[in-house]
């Protein structure tokens, strides 16, 4: 019987380190391979989290961290597709089935598919499944509010994240305050603004500060171009034309100054529609719209009119 039972040991041993170097020798492959896709088409083949935790055994922590050094990597792409985003949250979710305390992933992931690339269920999926195994870190059901609030425009979901990372202990004594006014002035663009800058001061992951100090950036871009846009229907009400450029909202004392963009590039004005946009970004920043968020819209709804910006 003890024979019996040391062999099934030894068996299952040998299994495990032969999937331990088998996952290294793919994530060797996929540090070869540079390209977004590639790495992410490697990651795809990752087996499930519940398969992998039982075969290597003891080693769970050091195949979480070889998986989380190439899902870095990954989320890193300046490049990427949305089939490669889902084998993104696929890789982060098995390797925290292996390690599931492991903080940083759930928080950088969260942030990668939540916030910069629009897939916000997936962001607040692996927050929760982070909020359930680490309940002492504010950081994730507070950045899980942000998401829920602001890119999803669900108030209610936001203010429950809110008031979980509030009783968390050892949370900043801010905390309860910003979550109340973040749920008081749903869409306020000052308030989202505030959150990120004092999460970025909280992060030690410079990957995250980065990616959070982008979407700061990307904030006050979105608040430049609604105070050009009020100032454009301003001056149509006064002289009942579009400016032929922004200059002339000078020059006419409908602004004092033009904007500098943040993000590097030039505001630019569109004399036969009236339109701004800027040279830095290919999209607008559609989040933060209190009209939209309250008749049910999406935060990418533009059919009503932009709230001033003061």
């Amino acid at each position: 019987m003890r024979s019996c039972t040391i062999k099934s040991r030894l068996t299952q041993v040998l299994c495990g380190l032969a999937l331990l170097v088998g996952t290294s020798g793919l994530l060797h492959v996929l540090d070869q391979e540079r390209t977004a896709v590639a790495r992410a088409e490697q990651l795809a083949y990752l087996p499930k989290g519940d398969y992998l935790k039982l075969a290597v055994l003891g080693y769970r922590q050091v195949v979480a961290d070889l998986i989380w050094l190439q899902a870095v990597q990954h989320i890193g792409a300046k490049r990427d597709t949305q089939l490669g985003y889902t084998w993104t949250y696929h890789a982060v979710d098995v390797l925290t089935d292996l390690d599931p305390t492991f903080v940083p992933p759930y928080q950088a992931t969260g942030l990668f598919l939540g916030v910069l690339v629009g897939r916000h269920e997936e962001g607040v999926m692996i927050l929760k499944k982070g909020i359930q195994h680490n309940p002492a870190s504010w950081h994730l059901p507070f950045l899980a509010g942000y998401i829920s609030y602001y890119e999803q425009c669900d108030p209610a979901a936001g203010g429950e994240f809110f008031r979980i990372a509030a009783r968390v202990p050892g949370a900043p004594g801010y905390l309860p305050q910003l979550a109340a006014r973040m749920t008081v002035e749903s869409g306020d663009s000052s308030a989202a603004l505030e959150f990120l800058d004092r999460f970025s001061r909280s992060v030690t992951d410079e990957r995250v500060r980065e990616a959070l100090f982008r979407r700061m950036k990307e904030v006050v871009q979105e608040q430049d171009l609604r105070l050009l846009e009020e100032s454009i229907n301003r001056y149509r009400t006064r002289y009942g034309r579009a400016p032929a450029k922004l200059e002339d909202l000078m020059l006419h004392g409908i602004i004092t100054r033009l904007p500098v963009d943040p993000l590097g590039g030039q505001y630019e004005l569109n004399s036969l529609t009236g339109a701004v946009s800027a040279s830095s970004t290919r999209e607008r920043l559609r989040i933060h719209e209190k009209v939209a968020c309250r008749l049910g819209r999406g935060a990418g709804s533009m059919e009503t009119p932009l709230p001033t910006v003061q």
